[in-house]
């Protein structure tokens, strides 16, 4: 069971970690009607913060009709110090669907990388984007998507 509150697109509530088997990735179970008012239509990239701790941008994906959920890396659980069992404190809100300034770029200026992107599904190019924000340089960020997109500095 798990409290919640909603403020100004913010959602707020307190959960237990869960693990259905060692595995498996630990996760976060979000009420489906804290989530209304967003009007989800499936997996969504979500802002988290875990006991007033940021985490990294993560996806809230769709359970079933009544539940989504979000999943908790090892690597995470280890830095901000939670595990399986415990109760914490999680805010999500929506992250910004705009892309990185090495892909917006990248796109801007090569016809043979517009193309590419094209023929992504919206959930493709969503999984693309997320994989380019996680990179902690632009120089990587500008590398991840050059190769994804099957383009180089010299090409267009």
């Amino acid at each position: 069971m798990s409290s919640a509150r909603k403020m100004l697109g913010v959602v707020n509530l307190s959960g237990q970690i869960e693990r259905k088997a060692q595995r498996l990735p630990r996760f976060l179970v979000v009420p489906a009607h804290l989530l209304k008012g967003w009007k989800l239509a499936g997996t969504t990239v979500v802002e988290a913060m875990i006991n007033g701790i940021a985490v990294e941008r993560r996806s809230l994906k769709k359970w079933d009709d009544d539940r989504w959920f979000v999943e908790l890396a090892q690597p995470m659980c280890e830095r901000i110090g939670v595990d399986t069992g415990d109760r914490v404190n999680l805010s999500l809100r929506l992250a910004s669907d705009e892309l990185p300034d090495e892909l917006a770029t990248l796109l801007e200026d090569s016809r043979r990388a517009r193309a590419a992107w094209a023929r992504l599904t919206t959930v493709q190019q969503r999984m693309l984007r997320e994989e380019i924000f996680a990179a902690k340089s632009a120089e990587t960020r500008r590398r991840r998507g050059e190769r994804a997109l099957g383009v180089s500095r010299m090409g267009s």
